[in-house]
């Protein structure tokens, strides 16, 4: 059976390991996902896991297997790709990369679907809804709603878009879509401090919900259950907040917090910048679980639906420049650089914790 498909069994998350049916008054287990269309039985094909990485040292997109093997097709530059910064997927595989002033799509194979050019300052943050729609601001505060389907030069192609220009520089630099309640948080970093805006995925509408005094909002990550915001800022702290606005708590964790993620049964993830670490912790009080501490940095970070953690580390030119894979107790699995002169920034990971069904 394919990994990750979970169930509570007495208060706690167990993983599935098989799937069984009664037939003829005998139980059977399953060896295939199938269903029936017309009268005929058909296997449900189930995406294969695909991690995708963003690579600003020779500007290409990178799409690997689990065993760090690069996929077919990939990766991919040229046709205007620089100074990839971010990256989201959804669960048939599909990638959305933040480039430049640029938002692309790929397909699993690498094909391009479209490539959008309506910034007109490099785009900080992306991410997608489970109805294809995707979301997307840049340096100076503007955030838009695509479309995902169609061609981005057809006037319904883009849904909404909103600018935030309080200040010269007014970078959006995370973004996460809370789906059942229709809502988009994005953290901002206004004149070196931070804020949290909360957008109607309808129309756009945003309003104010959080000051951060201590310094910038550089990420977002929303738990949907509670539902609850949890922030990373540049001076070392993460945050739980109410959709709101309400703190209730604040946890310093050194460095510099790029990503936080949430995952599943309770806790969360991050990596803090020049610290290098990546790190688990609770989401009811952002107690530590575990904490990984390699050498370089750490930049990205991405959770799948089992729980293993896949991180950006590393400078220019530095042997600790890799993208790493920790399993969900914090053990490194594997480290891998395709070249030395690599730069990482975003990571994403399909299927990750939605495929799951958290």
């Amino acid at each position: 059976m394919s990994e990750g498909k979970y169930c509570k069994i007495g208060g706690l998350i167990k993983t599935i390991t098989g799937e069984y049916t009664k037939i003829g008054g005998a139980i059977k287990q399953g060896t295939i996902n199938a269903i029936e269309i017309g009268g005929a039985i058909k296997q449900i094909a189930v995406a294969e896991k695909m991690i995708f990485a963003c690579e600003q040292g020779s500007d290409r997109l990178y799409a690997i297997d689990d065993s760090y093997n690069v996929i077919a097709g990939w990766p991919k530059y040229g046709d205007g790709i620089a100074d990839p910064y971010d990256v989201a997927c959804d669960n048939d595989n599909n990638s959305y990369w933040a480039c430049a002033n640029n938002v692309y799509k790929f397909d699993a194979e690498g094909n391009k679907i479209w490539k959008y050019e309506g910034f007109t300052t490099p785009v900080m943050a992306i991410c997608v809804d489970p109805d294809g729609y995707v979301y997307a601001a840049d340096y100076v505060g503007d955030v838009r709603c695509l479309k995902g389907t169609g061609v981005p030069t057809d006037l319904d192609f883009i849904v909404w878009a909103k600018s935030i220009r309080v200040a010269v520089d007014n970078p959006c630099n995370a973004l996460a879509i809370d789906y059942s309640a229709g809502q988009l948080y994005a953290a901002f970093t206004t004149n070196a401090t931070g804020r949290m805006y909360r957008f109607l995925k309808v129309n756009g509408n945003y309003t104010i919900i959080y000051y951060n005094a201590d310094g910038k909002c550089l990420s977002v990550s929303i738990d949907e259950v509670t539902p609850s915001l949890y922030i990373g800022d540049d001076a070392g702290y993460v945050r739980k907040i109410s959709t709101a606005g309400y703190m209730y708590w604040r946890v310093s964790k050194n460095g510099e917090l790029y990503t936080v993620r949430v995952g599943h049964g309770g806790y969360g993830y991050y990596v803090n910048g020049s610290q290098g670490d990546v790190s688990k912790f609770s989401l009811a009080a952002g107690a530590q679980v575990w904490k990984d501490q390699p050498a370089g940095t750490s930049r990205g970070l991405a959770v799948d639906q089992s729980g293993h953690v896949y991180s950006s580390h590393g400078a220019y030119g530095s042997v600790n420049a890799v993208i790493r894979k920790n399993n969900s107790s914090g053990v490194e699995q594997w480290a891998w650089q395709p070249y030395v002169n690599s730069e990482w920034r975003g990571v994403a990971v399909s299927p990750g914790i939605k495929a799951a069904g958290f």
